[in-house]
């Protein structure tokens, strides 16, 4: 199984000019995708909508898609009717197997003095492979300030340690079955998701291997727990990670018996200095490791113990 994770730039690259299609040509033998700045309406351009051209380049996954930003972009007709609808940008998931279920946790963001500066998402999904169900998890942290990329971390190692506690969007312990299916709760008993343990969390955290908010995800370094750069040996220009609870037993009964990679692809470069991606000044190529050792010889404690 591949995964890969891809802060697009709304899709420009390095020769200025914005193509989806080449986009998903880079990233299109991953069977799960967790892309960042997607735009839907957000500029006048063609294919505005990038998650509805990125699903028509994609029409064999599932997509699901969950705005970071999301302003007005309605005005009135000449007979008062309503034109137009949201200016979003935000995450985009595109995966092989389908998207069971998923919620989006806004993540602390304050305004800074001097800066443009948006609001950060945690989008949660619910990945239903073959061999068992996991969760995928895409986020896009703050660009400017460590100060917030902290908050927004301890908040998602609250919310992935604890949504298996929390359930699925709909719950029932010691519900009879007989109660399913009838009135407002329109669903059978054996449909109501699950909230499975093994999670992928990945995206572009604006950080690097020597950042306080990179060891308040990876505990101490340790002979059990291990702290992993991505990319590169100096890595320290790299802000894609991934990270995962437990997921060697769920790798070994993938019925494909393929290993499970990590790509971080990228192939634009920063519009200025103090733009938001100030920190990729160097375009990289697409780079990969073996999930399976990922899994064992670098698992990140804080991402499961409290």
């Amino acid at each position: 199984m591949l995964i890969s994770t891809y802060n697009i730039q709304w899709g420009k690259g390095r020769d200025d000019l914005v193509d989806l299609a080449r986009i998903a040509r880079t990233v299109a033998e991953a069977d799960v995708i967790g892309l960042q700045e997607v735009e839907r309406n957000w500029r006048e351009m063609d294919y505005a909508d990038q998650v509805n051209r990125l699903a028509e380049l994609f029409p064999d996954r599932h997509v699901y898609f969950a705005p970071s930003v999301d302003i007005d972009c309605s005005s009135l007709d000449q007979s008062g009717h309503v034109m137009g609808g949201r200016r979003q940008y935000g995450l985009l998931v595109i995966s092989r197997w389908p998207v069971l279920t998923a919620r989006t946790y806004p993540l602390p963001s304050y305004p800074i003095q001097g800066y443009l500066n948006d609001s950060s998402v945690l989008l949660e999904t619910v990945i239903g492979h073959p061999a068992g169900p996991f969760r995928f998890y895409v986020t896009h942290l703050n660009y400017i300030s460590e100060r917030q990329r902290l908050l927004q971390s301890r908040l998602i190692l609250d919310i992935v340690a604890d949504a298996p506690s929390q359930g699925g969007p709909i719950t029932g312990p010691g519900v009879p079955a007989s109660e399913y299916g009838v009135d407002w709760i329109a669903i059978q008993k054996e449909d109501a998701p699950s909230m499975p343990r093994p999670a992928i969390v990945l995206g572009d955290f604006n950080m690097t291997p020597s950042s306080p908010e990179y060891a308040l995800l990876t505990g101490p370094v340790g002979p059990d727990y291990g702290r992993l750069a991505i990319g590169n040996r100096r890595g320290l220009q790299q802000a894609d990670r991934l990270f995962s609870k437990p997921l060697t037993e769920f790798c070994a009964d993938l019925e494909e018996r393929r290993q499970v990679v990590f790509k971080a692809a990228r192939e634009w470069v920063p519009e200025n200095r103090r733009g938001r991606n100030a920190g990729h000044r160097r375009a990289g190529r697409a780079k990969g490791i073996r999930f399976n050792d990922f899994a064992q010889e670098n698992r990140f404690p804080n991402l499961y113990h409290p």
